[in-house]
């Protein structure tokens, strides 16, 4: 859902989506903190509309680097550089050739993310926050939380799976 929304936003002509998955409860879509997603939406509104100077967006993945053993993700909208909330970086996980995905180590370097996992030696795919209800913990320094996202283009469970 979060990535079809995302790419909606990106092809619709002065849109955004405001990130809220660190409001709300898990067990309801519906947030109940609706100051802090106006405010985020009132941010996309100023900084795609009206082309105001503002922090509208968290960190959002620009490119891909890879690094023996590791990818280095770099960001765009990394306002006031890249944070975490809370205990530890997370939640990223990578996979290699063989499609299957580990849960990764990761560190901020500078305006970019190094990932990281034992488990996949040769790391040819990365994701963020990519599930139902993730421990998105990585922000820019504007308070914005970052863009969920998946590097691979792989085909998901329901790409093949017609309902009518």
């Amino acid at each position: 859902m979060r990535e079809a929304q995302g790419i909606a936003a990106k092809s619709v002509p002065h849109s955004c989506v405001a990130i809220t998955v660190d409001t709300g409860d898990p067990d309801n879509i519906h947030p109940i903190d609706k100051k802090e997603v106006g405010e985020r939406l009132a941010l996309c509104a100023l900084g795609e509309h009206y082309g105001l100077k503002v922090p509208y967006i968290g960190p959002t993945l620009s490119s891909v680097e890879r690094l023996p053993g590791a990818l280095k993700l770099h960001f765009d909208h990394a306002d006031g550089g890249l944070v975490f909330k809370g205990e530890k970086l997370g939640e990223f996980s990578l996979a290699g050739d063989d499609r299957k995905w580990f849960w990764a180590d990761a560190r901020i370097e500078g305006d970019a993310v190094i990932v990281t996992s034992k488990s996949v030696p040769g790391p040819k795919a990365a994701r963020y926050a990519w599930q139902s209800n993730p421990l998105a913990t990585l922000y820019n320094g504007a308070g914005l939380p970052a863009v969920l996202f998946r590097t691979d283009d792989w085909p998901g469970v329901t790409d093949n799976n017609k309902i009518y």
